[in-house]
């Protein structure tokens, strides 16, 4: 499989957040199927509430 470098803009209050942030999607590429990583990105873009009511689970 290739291997590609994405630079994205992430507006935060300090670098340890942007840090965080960055570790945090890293892990959910190496650690989630693609496709499904795919398909709950394109689900939270439509409805961004789902993240709330995901967190109530966690």
């Amino acid at each position: 499989m290739a291997q590609y470098i994405v630079k994205i803009n992430i507006n935060a209050e300090s670098a340890t957040e942007v840090k965080n942030l960055g570790n945090g999607i890293q892990n959910a590429v190496n650690n989630i199927a693609h496709e499904d990583l795919q398909k709950l990105l394109n689900a939270v873009a439509k409805n961004p509430s789902l993240v709330k009511t995901a967190l109530k689970f966690i």
